[in-house]
């Protein structure tokens, strides 16, 4: 009885024991590894040497979201079928001013506001943060609320950005400007410039353009891309940094040089067997002087005479030629500076550009060549202010009196340069809505509808269906016919 007493508790022991076994953890197993965060900060970038991933995959594996593009804007625009637009300063964009403007492009066909954030003075038009803090001016009291308004009334917005006429960089520091005896140098309506060889100005007018990036502004215009009026009357008489340009041998030296010696060659080449004709001609006529020899001399004479005319003549490479194309190279290089730095905040890049430079090979004195500016932009602004012409250009006794022909005569020569182009930009010319009363009497007149509605019309009718119009107060002609 006891033995069975004793099997019993010992099978229940047993079964005990094996219960218990099979119910707890031989062992801890490994801790897995955390996962990685796979949130992309917009502001850094991956490590050079990243850490090799042991974990395993996930089963689920959810994309990381993508990092934010440096143009997110809080802000929602369209680019309108086409842009029509109209100059606002910063003082009529932050005060009561705006508020008529708006209506104006509520009631019309308008759509756009070419916007001052840097104005001809050289002030950032709001007060901003950072390094341009010491520029800002309170003229936009609220820029995000400016935003929100042009977001509200479906208005393209447009930064103008005056670049090198900047008269307070200028007077605080004037080893980026011009210096006449130990002052800096202005022109005769008091206005100073910053140079355009100094790539610490590129940057100063690149750094304000990002400024208004960031607020949400779609495109930034540049204007003032250029040297002072008159510049190549007084660059020896000023004094001022040549920067990195100083040494350089211009772009256009460059290929002067090359097409130079390629047609050298092939002038050379064709000289040769003329010359060997005329020798062997006068050696005949030379041994045996009758009628046959002596034509055969002197059409083989004739021939190398009227070749030797068409030898290539060398380039003007003097110095004075040197500094006129280094100021192109300058203007033309900040253009590409400025819309490859503007690159990441998805913006439209355009300049303003004096109108007759479009009808010249270039504009040496100033820096200007349409062509190469025009290649480098999204959007080329001519100024093409009937005003601003002088007497008989193109053939007009007075341009100011014919808007209409003006734009039109206007047109032809642009459009041929801009053919030239592998990617013309958009052709958006500034025209007139002021009066030119500071022109002699009889070569001007009063502008109103009439004279707007004509610059419009005729720039539909040379295929252009963007312009900008300008009043440097804001007033603008009222029951213009917009889209003609």
């Amino acid at each position: 009885m006891k033995k069975l007493i004793v099997c019993g508790l010992l099978c229940a022991l047993l079964l005990l024991t094996a219960s218990c076994s099979s119910s707890s953890p031989a062992s801890d197993p490994p801790t897995a590894a955390p996962k990685p965060d796979t949130t992309n900060s917009p502001s850094t970038s991956p490590p050079a040497n990243p850490v090799p991933n042991t974990t395993a995959p996930d089963p689920d594996p959810k994309p990381a979201p993508a990092s934010p593009p440096a143009s997110a804007s809080p802000y929602v625009f369209e680019y309108p079928d086409a842009v029509r637009g109209i100059y606002v300063t910063g003082w009529s964009a932050g005060g009561e001013k705006m508020k008529t403007l708006l209506k104006l492009l509520d009631d019309t066909e308008l759509n756009a506001m070419v916007i001052d954030i840097k104005d001809d003075d050289g002030y950032i038009t709001f007060k901003p943060e950072g390094s341009l803090a010491e520029f800002g001016q309170p003229y936009i009291r609220d820029p995000k609320a400016l935003m929100k308004t042009l977001e509200a009334h479906r208005i393209y917005p447009i930064a103008r950005i005056v670049a090198f006429k900047d008269t307070v960089l200028a007077k605080k520091r004037p080893e980026l400007s011009y210096v006449l005896n130990g002052k800096v140098w202005r022109n005769g309506n008091g206005d100073g410039f910053i140079n355009p060889f100094l790539k610490s100005n590129w940057q100063h007018n690149v750094d304000a353009a990002i400024l208004a990036a960031k607020l949400g502004f779609q495109e930034i215009q540049f204007d003032y891309v250029r040297f002072p009026e008159g510049f190549e009357r007084k660059d020896k008489v000023l004094a001022y940094s040549m920067g990195e340009y100083k040494d350089k041998k211009p772009t256009k030296f460059i290929e002067q040089e090359k097409a130079y010696a390629q047609a050298t060659a092939a002038y050379q080449a064709g000289l040769a067997p003329l010359q060997a004709v005329y020798a062997s001609a006068t050696a005949a006529y030379s041994s045996n002087n009758n009628d046959l020899n002596k034509k055969a001399l002197n059409d083989a004479q004739k021939a190398l005479s009227t070749y030797k005319k068409t030898e290539p003549a060398k380039p003007d490479f003097s110095e004075k030629a040197r500094f006129t194309q280094l100021r192109v190279d300058a203007i033309t290089d900040f253009v590409q500076f400025a819309r490859e730095q503007l690159k990441p905040y998805g913006v439209k890049v355009s300049v303003d550009i004096f109108g007759y430079s479009a009808t010249l090979p270039e504009a040496p004195g100033i820096g200007q060549n349409f062509s190469r500016i025009s290649a480098n932009v999204d959007v080329i602004s001519s100024m093409i202010y009937p005003s601003h012409w002088s007497d008989g250009y193109f053939g007009i006794k007075h341009p100011d009196i014919e808007p209409y022909r003006l734009v039109t005569e206007y047109a032809k020569r642009e459009k041929e340069k801009l053919d030239a182009l592998p990617k013309p930009p958009i052709s958006r010319p500034w025209i007139q809505d002021f009066t030119a009363s500071w022109l002699a009497k009889g070569s001007y007149i009063h502008y109103g509808k009439a004279e707007v509605d004509a610059q419009i019309k005729a720039l539909k009718d040379a295929g252009i269906g963007e312009y900008l119009i300008w009043n440097a107060n804001n007033r603008y002609t009222a029951k213009v016919n917009y889209t003609p």
